[in-house]
């Protein structure tokens, strides 16, 4: 939803009235809180997911930067609730092969990640199984003007580089991320 850019007041009445200027106010205040309600909607926005009803369920799915490949799921449970742009994705996927996916690990996020400079939104990833390319620990990155999530290493003396596809694993994590207007 979008601001409101205009805003249509009640006619004005004759005040001398007292029951014209009560419906008169009772229009306004109206009016007032409709316009409330449509800034709040346009700022917030609504929520697009119920966890109860499984709207908010989401499949996880891993690809290779470089060329796609076909994973072998043995776990693909995802969640994920936006409200406006604000997106949160929580995810458990594993996998037993990777087919041909090669390059940088990514996860395919269910909203566009908003356009931004540098790598503003990162995740925390619990990895188990994984042979890491280099460091310590993994995290997740929402890559702008893109539906990835790649995974990236990190550690103690060590250069952030990305996590490069391998056979087998598990990702267990939550990111926050703003994503695009979806109209």
């Amino acid at each position: 939803m979008t601001l409101p850019n205009t805003i249509i007041f009640p006619q004005r009445v004759n005040f001398q009235n007292q029951k014209a200027t009560e419906n008169y106010f009772d229009d306004l205040i109206f009016t007032l809180q409709r316009m409330y309600e449509q800034v709040a909607d346009g700022v917030n926005g609504q929520i697009r997911a119920d966890v109860f009803t499984g709207a908010s369920q989401w499949t996880p799915t891993l690809d290779g930067v470089t060329t796609t490949g076909t994973f072998t799921y043995t776990k693909q449970t995802g969640f994920t609730l936006r409200q406006g742009l604000l997106t949160d994705v929580w995810f458990d996927v594993a996998w037993s092969a990777a087919g041909a996916a090669a390059g940088a690990l990514f996860l395919t996020l269910p909203y566009l990640v908003a356009l931004t400079n540098d790598m503003p939104f990162t995740g925390h990833i619990q990895a188990s199984s994984v042979a890491y390319t280099a460091g310590t620990q993994l995290s997740i990155n929402a890559i702008s003007s893109t539906f990835r999530g790649e995974i990236w290493c990190s550690g103690t003396g060590i250069a952030t580089t990305n996590q490069l596809v391998v056979a087998s694993g598990e990702l267990i994590g939550y990111l926050r991320y703003l994503g695009q207007d979806e109209r």
